[in-house]
């Protein structure tokens, strides 16, 4: 009699869809996919927070509206990590036991973000195109971890060859932020000093969150640096170029991937000065309304119908991220679980940036640095205009 009964429960919860709930993946529904991310949106980072949600939202609705990924309509959960640690672990914890999120595409900033990956890696879940350069999220090799963007590393190391062959400078200054990135950011510059047979002439730190670095100008100035290396974000590369301009040094300097914002030279305009001369490293040229590219051109216009407001490098990011995805889950089929959409990254070959003209990139199975060039650009008429194509190599 219990037999009987038993086998009668299981065939009504087959009928009502419970059976085999093994079967079924985790954020993935007929009708939905739902992807997580957390970024900085009320923090010191926050310009770049704000846009990479847009690109995101952005991509969503586009993809959204042509009827999704085999009929799953996207469905974004993006939290504020205020760029702290800690509440980058509350939130994201949050995301996979309460929104149940399949993956997680650009979660925000070296710190925030790394505090995150080993929480993700340990739930098997893939986590992607987060929005820092750090090579900790490839290095080791970790199955659910995936970079995507050029690596700080690398960036470092092309800006030092590329002032040093080019143009000869020798005596190479660093102001760098301490933490995680920075951190990475020193070591590449100090391996291609290395590689030209070279040593810093003064290397000068701060904490994140600072605003006065008269001292690290001074010093380095003092150290009579001809180079100055800037490993720092938005509103720290603005205080570095304002305090150069206070103490009367005219010094080149040029920043990565996080300073390639139209936010330095807006900022530096608002302080009374330009930014003109600032170099920076990126992996897109830089989107303009009036781009040489037509994609482009379509894609700002878009932008400023659906947000209301122009769009920036880091809205590019956002965007880019979730194409990626897109792409792959598309390769993936529709049978979409987490195992499947890493083994289709892993071997689909070179994704090729189809809107903005940017760096390719390409993960295998025994790497995930995904981007391995970068764009040189200089700040020219207050606007960010390429210079040339830099690699290290």
């Amino acid at each position: 009699m219990k037999r009987a009964i038993i086998v009668g429960l299981l065939v009504l919860m087959a009928g009502f869809g419970f059976a085999n709930p093994a079967c079924a993946e985790v954020g993935v529904t007929d009708k939905e996919i739902v992807i997580g991310s957390h970024q900085d949106l009320s923090g010191p980072i926050a310009g770049w927070g704000t846009q990479v949600k847009m690109g995101l939202e952005m991509r969503a609705r586009e993809i959204n509206e042509v009827g999704g990924i085999y009929g799953r309509k996207i469905r974004l959960v993006i939290e504020d990590n205020a760029y702290d640690p800690k509440k980058a672990i509350m939130v994201t914890n949050k995301m996979i036991t309460r929104d149940k999120v399949f993956c997680f595409i650009g979660n925000m900033g070296s710190p925030t973000a790394g505090a995150t990956k080993p929480i993700i890696s340990r739930k098997k879940i893939p986590q992607m195109f987060p929005l820092t350069a750090a090579s900790l999220f490839f290095e080791p090799y970790d199955r659910y971890s995936f970079g995507g963007f050029t690596p700080y590393y690398d960036q470092a190391r092309c800006i030092v060859k590329y002032f040093h062959e080019r143009a000869g400078n020798k005596r190479f200054g660093l102001m760098y932020q301490d933490d995680e990135m920075g951190a990475i950011m020193k070591k590449g510059f100090l391996d291609q000093l290395k590689v030209h047979g070279l040593k810093p002439v003064a290397m000068e730190s701060y904490k994140r969150g600072a605003t006065d670095f008269s001292s690290q100008i001074a010093k380095l100035k003092r150290a009579d640096a001809d180079f100055v290396v800037l490993a720092t974000v938005i509103r720290e590369t603005v205080g570095a170029l304002k305090e150069a301009k206070k103490q009367g040094w005219k010094v080149q300097m040029a920043g990565m991937s996080p300073s390639y914002t139209k936010y330095v030279p807006l900022l530096c305009l608002k302080a009374g000065f330009s930014a003109d001369g600032f170099y920076a490293t990126g992996q897109s040229p830089y989107v303009q309304k009036d781009s040489y590219l037509p994609s482009v051109r379509k894609w700002w216009k878009r932008h400023v119908e659906w947000f209301g407001k122009d769009p920036d490098m880091p809205t590019t990011a956002g965007y880019a991220g979730l194409d990626f995805f897109i792409v792959a889950a598309k390769k993936v089929g529709k049978d979409l679980t987490r195992e499947k959409l890493i083994d289709t990254m892993e071997t689909m070959g070179t994704y090729y940036d189809r809107v903005f003209g940017g760096v390719p990139v390409t993960f295998t199975k025994k790497s995930h640095q995904g981007a391995y060039d970068a764009i040189l650009s200089i700040v020219y008429k207050n606007k960010f205009v390429k210079v040339a194509d830099v690699s290290y190599k």
